[in-house]
């Protein structure tokens, strides 16, 4: 049976016995179990197809392990026995660090934009940001109800509507985070110019069109934060590609009439023009349009 390192991917959230614990088919490698985890181990019954005993090692009739903060006793027994509904999958997937973001000592949330600044740069994160534009990203992420948090010298994104009362912390990067929030500034600008354009009164004109002005002002700042981003880059890349391309085919037989008839097609078929690029550079390049 093969050995899995838990610092590598990502694993199956369970509920156990009213424990929350990360569980896998395969052996733990316990060399790789990080500090303040336990690993016990999940025996199967007569139905293999849900363990019977929680124990501390198993041999024979192997179900899985499982990953958890809390600590089992066992008693006299050496095993905890288990029916069908003490086992449940949550339908989540974290990585071990993320588990214990969740389970253990939670992230620190940035109660400013310095001290995003200061870890970014302590961190040696190899982006640069103003405190101003720092502020601006975490005010987007705190009025759509996220977080942004730092743990161990690590980037987590806090999720405070997952939960009631709850905060879910996730893996995050400073890419990822700025493409979220140039996401929801677009929406929300196109919203206030559909507003714009329909006003109650001359007042509601002036409210909603300093709306979108302030708007405008974020994505100028938004912007030239993506710009800085991997997808930034690779957006600069695709557009260099792209162009090239329409010279080949503008170069080749039939001229520029040809090369744009070509595109017009491929749009017309539906054929996707950026198939090797990933889901964020794609919404990036519907915001550019």
């Amino acid at each position: 049976m093969n050995v899995i390192d838990v610092n590598k991917g990502k694993i199956q959230e369970v509920e156990i016995k009213g424990h929350m614990a990360l569980f896998t088919e395969l052996r733990v490698d316990k060399s790789t179990i990080p500090e303040g985890m336990n690993c016990y181990e999940l025996r199967c019954g007569d139905d293999d197809s849900y363990p019977a005993a929680l124990e501390q090692g198993v041999q024979v009739n192997y179900f899985g392990a499982v990953l958890m903060t809390d600590k089992v006793e066992f008693g006299q027994d050496a095993y905890v026995p288990l029916e069908y509904e003490d086992f449940a999958f949550t339908g989540e997937n974290l990585t071990a660090a993320e588990y214990l973001a969740n389970y253990g000592e939670e992230p620190k949330p940035f109660a400013s934009g310095a001290e995003l600044v200061r870890f970014m740069d302590e961190n040696d994160m190899l982006f640069h940001m103003t405190e101003k534009e720092a502020d601006v990203l975490l005010g987007y992420l705190g009025g759509h109800e996220f977080l942004l948090g730092e743990k161990d010298g690590k980037l987590y994104r806090g999720d405070l509507a997952y939960e009631q009362g709850k905060v879910r912390w996730l893996n995050d990067t400073i890419d990822d985070a700025i493409d979220v929030v140039c996401e929801w500034n677009y929406e929300m600008v196109q919203t206030a110019q559909a507003q714009v354009e329909n006003p109650d009164d001359f007042i509601d004109f002036v409210n909603k069109q300093n709306r979108l002005e302030s708007l405008r002002a974020d994505e100028r700042l938004l912007d030239a934060m993506f710009d800085r981003t991997k997808y930034g880059k690779e957006l600069v890349q695709l557009a260099e590609k792209m162009a090239d391309d329409f010279i080949r085919d503008m170069q080749s037989k039939g001229g520029i009439d040809a090369a744009i008839e070509k595109m017009t097609e491929a749009v017309k078929e539906g054929k996707d023009l950026l198939p090797d690029v990933s889901p964020a550079l794609k919404a990036a390049t519907g915001r550019a349009r």
